[in-house]
């Protein structure tokens, strides 16, 4: 089985790419651009059928790529603009949406079998209940908004064509191979170095989810009966105070060091509810 990965040297993306290396009936290819920095990939490299460098906000490459790989399920991980620094809007919009637009039409053109793109629980704006997928969407900003506008385009094609397509729509991953300024990283470093973490407002919240598990789920989906256009959360299910989280990573490194609290800036949209409905995820026994 023929298998294309985008975004695979991004954290989600290099976490799932280093599961399916293990699965000898899948044939992967991977996408990455010609500045990408290949460091949590580097060591499994060699196990890649092919490694192509595209710029995925280019119909025609996009579509001659999938042309001469001709695969049967597409993951498309690509994203910017989810970190404060990733704030070009040119690079969020060609990014997020012109890409995701150039892919799905692709994928059409050539045949794929299955197109599981990835959404953000930033696509919902602030709520004050569990975020269903049925909830109206508001998003804050221009990531949320072009993350919003990608999903709503697969809905459209998967609906339109009875394409099987669908949106894993992430709330908050965490573990190896992250961003090292990510809160996770940040928690685990400082406790290895013996150091008080430097974090932000104790209260804030997330539904925060193992990476692991998020693999799993994008690994389970393809085997799924989902409606064409479907939109899935991944998240626990359950949100968690920052400060839940951080004593919950430091029982399990046995370390009784007490943070630095509202020692960084606080983000500009802080919500007092960040959960999901994870009741898709159920039913499609998908946990």
């Amino acid at each position: 089985m023929k298998v294309l990965v985008t975004g695979a040297t991004g954290f989600v993306g290099a976490n799932l790419v280093r599961a399916l290396v293990q699965n000898e009936a899948i044939e992967l290819y991977i996408t990455i651009r010609e500045a990408s920095d290949l460091w949590r990939i580097n060591e499994i490299k060699e196990k890649f059928h092919k490694i192509c460098i595209v710029d995925l906000s280019n119909r025609i490459e996009v579509s001659n790529l999938l042309g001469q790989i001709k695969p049967q399920i597409i993951y498309h991980l690509a994203v910017y603009g989810g970190f404060a620094s990733q704030d070009n809007k040119d690079e969020i919009i060609k990014t997020n949406l012109n890409s995701t637009i150039n892919l799905l039409d692709a994928a059409l053109e050539h045949g794929v079998q299955q197109f599981i793109n990835t959404g953000s629980s930033s696509e919902y704006g602030i709520k004050n209940h569990p975020m269903s997928e049925n909830d109206i969407c508001c998003p804050v900003n221009l990531y949320g908004i072009t993350k919003l506008a990608a999903t709503n385009y697969c809905s459209m094609i998967g609906k339109l064509h009875g394409f099987r397509v669908c949106t894993l729509r992430l709330f908050s991953p965490y573990g190896n191979y992250e961003e090292p300024m990510r809160l996770y990283p940040t928690i685990v470093n400082a406790l290895q170095a013996n150091t008080s973490p430097r974090l932000s407002n104790p209260d804030s919240v997330r539904d925060f989810i193992e990476v692991e598990k998020v693999v799993s789920i994008y690994e389970k989906i393809i085997s799924r009966e989902y409606e064409p256009g479907d939109i899935i959360n991944v998240g626990s299910g359950k949100q968690q105070t920052i400060e839940e989280f951080y004593n919950k990573i430091a029982t399990s490194m046995n370390s009784k060091i007490e943070p630095l609290w509202n020692s960084t800036p606080p983000r500009a949209f802080e919500p007092q509810r960040w959960e999901a409905d994870i009741s898709k995820l159920r039913i499609l026994k998908l946990v």
